[in-house]
């Protein structure tokens, strides 16, 4: 190996460290554009190449040996596509101006170099399959400059051998070498200004975190109590400047003595707390309550304390009104004449006065702790169950639920009971609301069978209207019976005829029995149980009652009902009672208008559904072509006595009942009326009106 062959190529690779410098721009030259970046990367490259370039090793004439297949595969490793292009194609330039026998060898070894360190950036590095840097580095210098000496084929053949004698060994020597030496300086130089760039990119979050953030942040000298630093938001806060902050000591804050702030800074210091609750002074003199959490921080190479604090005085402020309002709430719900308790898991948790006098408890002990469901009647404690399950499971409240309460003597109790989910003792419960309605209850049992008593007696009235005709229309078939009886005597021993009048017979019979029941049925004192019927039912027992006497004042009666009419929950009876009313307050009017017979003298009833409010509507209405109801009476005619009839021909009692049982039935009950020609009244009751069967009338 000659000695100015080793001697070149040392001097040569010893340009090579002026790489380097790349990696000290990218740090010193900030570019937000990465191309930018890249672009400058790949200038400074070839202009080292260059430089390397003009100290060669020379063999023979136009047969030069440098370090560039060192630059220029390290370049791809490290820098990427855009620099290695650029720095290649720079350096080919300078080779080919250089010009002699190995240019196109020369050329064709830049190529192969930066070919070869882009390959081996993206199948070695990319891939995670670094392992020891400097062993990988050996294998690409070997891998290149194999490679290299490989294109030294292109010269001629004596050249080429000539060449490969003379540089084999120092190229495979000193350049595996060389590329180690000069890749390790580049991952030490990558490693060293990356950690500097964490390192300002963390104090820049820590500045902007600390200096933008809304809350009060201050850092303290636990030593001495100084404010070393406080952020804008303090400055805010507190009144004063960050300058004057920094001369100040937290002792002038914190209305705490001396003594007791460094004990409670010790206790931060060493981590034992946190979490503080001060009251800190401001620059014009006002006190507020704050919340500071505090811990140990590393300085300026010193420990201090970093400290965040939040403004509670409105937080403490509302806990003050709250105690406040707690008192006045337990004075409240003491002395409430209702009677109040909250359960938790099923228990009594906490009663008042009311509730005590309620179940008759002589002092809380006898309740607290107890089972809820114990005070409720056994017919109601499912149901009881059921709500409370969902009142301490978070459920929505509830209001005036009617049941029956045991109280400790096992007596019982009629109540409203009203309850709210809430949190009590770290768990959920329920306050409940207890309502005696005995009383109320018997006032309502005595209201209902007024109410019944005003229905019968407006009944019998409506009775004392359709008595003639009732018995006009009993005594036509009576004395068809007689009739037919006679015949029969007459001639006992004709058997065929007499089978034909007994026949007949049995239908007058059964023509007067029907009569009768329908009379009955109107008449008898109404049952509190609903039930499905039909409306045709209700209107054909109806019309049976009545049909006699408008028949008699020659009143025309014309009825459409829609075929295939649903049945509906009701009191048949009381509906019937209803269209009575309708129809008696029709013929009334008919007769005021027309005394005598009259074309125009005709009751109407027509029976349709609808559907309003996503809900099926049963329809009756009842027009008569009477003089109308005037606008003076229109806003009275629902009025209990009120009526401007004679008083021998009512008591104003009929539309009044009329409306309450229809609006029982949650229905409706309304009128058009045109003074002078006609009235129609509308009854509308729902198909569904939520009933269930069976259910007595106060549980509707």
């Amino acid at each position: 190996m000659e000695t100015a062959i080793v001697k070149s190529l040392i001097n040569n690779t010893a340009l090579l460290i002026a790489l380097g410098m790349v990696y000290e721009i990218d740090y010193l030259i900030h570019m937000r554009s990465r191309l930018l970046k890249d672009i400058l990367r790949g200038v400074v490259v070839g202009s080292i190449c260059i430089a390397i370039m003009y100290v060669p090793f020379v063999l023979e004439d136009g047969v030069i040996f440098d370090t560039r297949s060192i630059l220029i595969s390290v370049t791809g490793l490290f820098f990427g596509g855009i620099p290695t292009v650029i720095a290649m194609g720079t350096a080919s330039a300078f080779r080919y101006l250089e010009g002699g026998a190995g240019a196109l060898t020369g050329i064709t070894v830049i190529a192969v170099s930066g070919t070869i360190g882009l390959l081996w950036r993206r199948l070695r590095l990319q891939k995670g399959k670094v392992g020891r840097r400097w062993s990988e580095l050996y294998a690409l210098g070997l891998v290149v400059h194999l490679a290299m000496l490989l294109c030294m084929n292109i010269l001629p053949r004596e050249t080429a051998r000539a060449v490969l004698g003379a540089i084999s060994l120092p190229v495979m020597s000193i350049y595996p070498v060389g590329t180690v030496l000069l890749g390790l300086m580049l991952f030490h130089q990558k490693d060293r200004n990356e950690a500097v760039v964490r390192v300002e990119e963390s104090e820049e979050r820590y500045r902007s975190l600390f200096r933008n953030n809304h809350a009060v942040m201050l850092i303290l000298d636990p030593a001495t109590g100084r404010i070393v630093e406080s952020n804008p938001a303090a400055s805010n806060y507190y009144g004063w400047s960050g300058e004057e902050m920094a001369r100040m000591g937290i002792g002038e804050i914190n209305t705490l003595e001396e003594e007791e702030i460094q004990r409670e800074m010790g206790k931060a210091l060493e981590e034992k707390r946190r979490h503080f609750n001060f009251r800190h002074r401001k620059a014009d003199g006002t006190v507020a309550d704050v919340e500071v959490y505090s811990g140990p921080i590393s300085f300026q190479g010193k420990k201090h304390l970093y400290s965040i604090v939040h403004d509670v005085s409105e937080k403490a402020m509302a806990q003050r009104k709250f105690m406040e309002s707690e008192n006045r709430f337990r004075t409240l719900v003491d002395h409430a004449p209702d009677g109040i308790f909250i359960q938790r898991d099923g228990k009594f948790k906490y009663v008042n006065n009311a509730a005590m006098r309620f179940f008759k408890a002589e002092k809380e002990e006898d309740l607290l702790g107890g089972e809820v469901l114990l005070r409720f009647h056994p017919d109601s404690r499912a149901s009881a169950a059921r709500r409370n399950e969902l009142l301490e499971g978070g459920g929505d409240p509830v209001t005036d639920v009617p049941e029956i309460c045991l109280d400790l003597e096992e007596g019982v109790v009629h109540a409203e009971v009203s309850a709210v989910p809430v949190e009590f003792e770290e768990g959920k419960g329920a306050v409940v609301f207890l309502k005696d309605s005995t009383e109320k209850r018997a006032l309502e049992e005595a209201k209902l069978q007024a109410e019944s008593q005003l229905r019968q007696q407006q009944k019998l009235e409506a009775i004392g209207t359709l008595a003639g005709g009732v018995a006009h229309e009993i005594n036509n078939p009576v004395n068809g019976i007689m009739n037919y009886a006679q015949l029969i005597l007459d001639d006992l021993e004709d058997r065929e005829r007499n089978r034909v009048y007994a026949s007949e017979i049995i239908l007058e019979t059964e023509r007067v029995a029907e009569i009768v029941q329908n009379l009955l049925q109107f008449s008898r004192q109404e049952k509190q149980s609903h039930s499905y019927a039909r409306v045709e039912d209700i209107v054909h027992r109806t019309l049976g009652l009545v049909r006699t006497i408008l028949k008699k004042d020659r009143i025309g009666l014309e009825v459409d009902l829609e075929e295939g009419l649903p049945e509906i929950k009701c009191r048949s009876q009381q509906i019937q009672q209803v269209l009575m009313n309708l129809l008696t307050n029709a013929r009334d009017a008919l007769n005021d208008r027309y005394p005598e017979g009259d074309e125009r003298k005709v009751i109407r009833i027509r029976g349709s559904l609808s559907r309003r409010e996503d809900r099926r509507w049963l329809r009756l209405d009842v027009e008569d072509t009477g003089n109308g109801i005037p606008d003076v009476d229109a806003g009275k005619v629902f009025e209990p006595f009120y009526t401007t009839k004679p008083k021998e021909k009512g008591t104003g009692l009929g539309l009044a009942i009329s409306y309450g049982i229809v609006a029982d039935h949650h229905g409706r009950l309304t009128f058009d009326s045109e003074e002078g020609l006609s009235t129609v009244f509308h009854l509308e009751l729902p198909v569904d009106n939520g009933w269930d069967m069976g259910k007595e009338e106060g549980n509707a």
